[in-house]
């Protein structure tokens, strides 16, 4: 799970580096596939992954809740509690960066950059 959060991220980066970077036919390739995502089925699919992606940052929270509080309870983690609350945080953090890059903050902040670019 966690390389797939990665692989995501590191997509995403590309993305925007494609749309920044004037480079004539992939852009326009960038461009127009981020259009044909708009329409369609794109937004119900687009919701149902965020969808799912919430419950599982969600369900990632609530374990390194119980893993802390379990410590809290003993005064002590044991190793394993230690690798675990480590691999949940990485996993959370991963995936609240992953849906704050595919938010509509970002969305639109390309869109701007999009309109800025092409009325230049």
């Amino acid at each position: 799970m966690i390389q797939l959060l990665f692989l995501v991220i590191f997509a995403e980066g590309v993305l925007a580096f494609l749309l920044l970077v004037k480079i004539g036919p992939l852009r326009d390739l960038v461009i127009k596939s981020l259009d044909q995502l708009k329409m369609g089925k794109g937004p119900a699919t687009v919701k149902t992954i965020a969808g799912t992606m919430s419950v599982i940052l969600l369900s990632s929270l609530m374990s390194i809740v119980k893993i802390q509080n379990k410590g809290a309870k003993l005064g002590t983690m044991s190793p394993m509690d230690q690798v675990l609350w480590r691999t949940h945080l990485l996993e959370a953090s991963l995936m609240g960066a992953f849906m704050f890059l595919s938010s509509g903050l970002f969305a639109s902040l390309l869109t701007g950059l999009v309109l800025i670019i092409y009325t230049s």
